[in-house]
Order: structure tokens, then sequence, then C-alpha cells
């Protein structure tokens, strides 16, 4: 079981000493030292982080005020299609340190932030929630942040799907490699609240994803929260080509569906390796044993690396293959920044853009069954 996470020290903006969330994060780490610094900006030049910032800024804890806007939408990459998915910032940044992750060369700041001003987030979603008018959408915290690598901490999971279960027009998600799911478990199932899982072949989780446990964990917290009664998701994401990949992917689809019945699960999302070339630098500094740009790539037509189509291709083939063989023709899939081609060539659907996506999301399992 892999341990929760333990700041070295945790940092508070003197703007978020007043917020309940603080104290209730303070007093479970009664042994870790804090500091009140006026705002993040005296954090930026921090001695400590030393040649790596990134790696040294996820040992500290930093409790701040949102300043901007907690609701944004997902910045889907141009030329691409998107799935209308919107982000809540409740955090940024990760304790985890997955050798691929955009976030190392995406945040400005390195520490592991939380933002505490909650009354100012139930604001603002109340507004968003408004503005759609009775229409649907989905929206999630794992995309600046692992939806749950925190919740033993701050406990947000519950006050989220307290909020969202009254909202059935709006799917929740929440996004992890943990299973740090005891607070979720706590709660009164809802559909609209999805609980997900990003899995990889455990060759790549054992060597790409440090501080994430095993997979065979992550599944294990998955066949918890469905039995409770919550649909749940799943993204294989980024699939990496590796000798032997199909057939470490394969076991992790047949666990899975041991783990998880099909009509349980809301939405399995498929993307392969890709990152902008800023990012390569980075993961070369950081983490120079990787194998995984060890292989061809181009420049997409958003200017990021990706394998050539016909890798992409071999790999999305194979994976969807296991993956209706297992849970059956029914399975809502989808590709993540991928193009209409491929999207006909392997899921033999032709999506008008991400509005219709995204509704076709935010169809319920059971509705998606019935109209096959």
């Amino acid at each position: 079981m892999t341990a929760p996470y333990s700041p070295e020290k945790v940092f508070i903006d003197s703007a978020a000493l007043s917020y309940p969330l603080t104290g209730k994060i303070l007093e479970k780490l009664p042994d870790v030292p804090a500091e009140v610094v006026p705002d993040a900006t005296d954090l930026a030049a921090w001695p400590a982080l030393g040649p790596d910032p990134v790696g040294e800024g996820k040992k500290y804890l930093h409790l701040a005020v949102q300043k901007g806007g907690f609701v944004k939408p997902c910045p889907c990459t141009p030329g691409y299609i998107g799935c209308n998915y919107f982000i809540v910032n409740a955090g940024l940044n990760c304790p985890l340190d997955c050798s691929y992750c955009i976030l190392q060369d995406y945040l400005a700041g390195p520490f592991v932030t939380v933002f505490v001003n909650l009354d100012d987030l139930w604001r603002q979603l109340d507004v968003f929630i408004a503005r759609l008018r009775g229409g649907t959408c989905r929206i999630g915290t794992g995309e600046l942040t692992d939806s749950l690598v925190l919740d033993p901490l701050t406990g947000l999971s519950r006050n989220l799907v307290s909020y969202f279960r009254d909202k059935p027009g709006v799917i929740f998600e929440l996004k992890t490699k943990t299973a740090n799911v005891g607070n979720v478990l706590a709660c009164e199932p809802a559909e609209n609240i999805v609980v997900s899982w990003s899995l990889n072949a455990p060759t790549v989780a054992a060597t790409e994803e440090k501080g994430a446990p095993p997979v065979e964990e992550r599944l294990e917290a998955a066949r918890e929260v469905a039995g409770r009664g919550f649909p749940v998701g799943f993204h294989f994401d980024p699939i990496i080509r590796f000798p032997g990949w199909e057939e470490e992917y394969a076991r992790v689809i047949d666990g899975l569906f041991l783990a998880v019945p099909a009509f349980r699960v809301r939405w399995i999302s498929l993307g392969s390796l890709r990152f902008p070339p800023s990012l390569k630098a980075v993961i070369r500094r950081r983490f120079p044993a990787t194998r995984i740009l060890q292989d061809e790539f181009i420049r997409g037509r958003d200017g990021k690396f990706r394998y050539f189509k016909p890798i992409r291709l071999e790999l999305y083939r194979k994976i969807v293959g296991m993956l209706t063989c297992r849970g059956g023709n029914s399975l809502p899939l989808y590709f993540c920044m991928e193009d209409e081609e491929l999207w006909r060539e392997v899921l033999k659907k032709r999506p008008g853009g991400k509005e219709n996506v995204g509704h076709f999301l935010s169809t319920p399992v059971r509705q998606v069954i019935a109209k096959s």
C-alpha cells in the first residue's frame, strides 16, 4: 500500500490562514513544520529547490487562495477532436512523479498546492451550472492535479460529491492513479458521480509512474468503488509502446473486467504518448533512464510529438479489440486528442465535434446499452 502524502514543510499564504480547510489540513500534519508567507511569489526562488525544482517542489505543500477562476474549459489541443470537458482547479501539481507528465513543463510553480477558499469554489460552480440552462456537461478535478492524491488530508471528495449529487445534468469525475478512496466510499453513490483511474501496463507503471501504486491496487480500489454503487471510468493514457506491450495491456484489461462489471463502466478513454517539444528536454534531464523517448515520433498538427499514425492505429486497434472482447461492444470508448480519421477507422464513429462527443459521454451507461 502506498504511503499517504506527507510534506516536509507547509507554506501558508497569509490570505489563506483564516479558511477552515487550512486548519483542517494543519491538524492532520501536527509534526510537519509550517511557515506563513505573504504569497506565492515569495516562494518562486526558494533556494532549497536546488537544480531540480520540479522534483524538490513536490516535497512541499502550499496552501493558497485561488484568485482567478476555479472553473475553466479543458484546453483541448488544436486540430484534434475534444470532448467538451471542464476543469475544476481546486489544486495544482501532484506529489506523484510520472516521467511523461505535462505538469512538469506546464505549471509555473513546483509546489503541491491546495486552494482553500472553498466558498468561492461553490459560488463559481453555482454560476457555471446556471449558465448551462439545463444542458449537460462533464467536469472534473483531475487535470492539473490528481483528484484523490491529497484527499486523506483535504477530504475534498466528500464536499464535491455532496455538491454534485443533486446536479443530475452535470457528470462529475474524480480522476486518480491512487487507491485513496476511503472518503468516496463513505459517500452515498450517485449516477452522475464517476470515479476513474488512469491505468497503464505494469512495466510502465513501475518505471515511469514514480509514487503511484501498482495497477493491481488501483483496480482493487475501482472494485470497491463500483461495489459501493458508483459508476467508474478508466483512462489508458498515455499508451506507450515497448517490447511486450500487447501482452501486458491484455493482462491489465483482463484484470479490469475481473474487478468491475462492464455495466458499471461509464467510459474508457484512450490516448497514445504525446508531448510538446519543450517537455522532451525536461524528461531527458529529470529521467535519464527512461526509455519512452526511444521510438519513432512525428510533429502533429498541434506541434506535439506523437507516434506515427500507423503505430497509433496498431496500438488502438489491438487495445480496443481487447476491451470489446472482454467488455462487449456497448462499452463507451473515446479517444483523447485524436483526429476524426482515427475515430472512424478504429471506433467506427464519426463525431461531429466536441459537443457531440460530450453529449455521448454524458449519457448514462444503461441508456447507451439500450440504444446500441
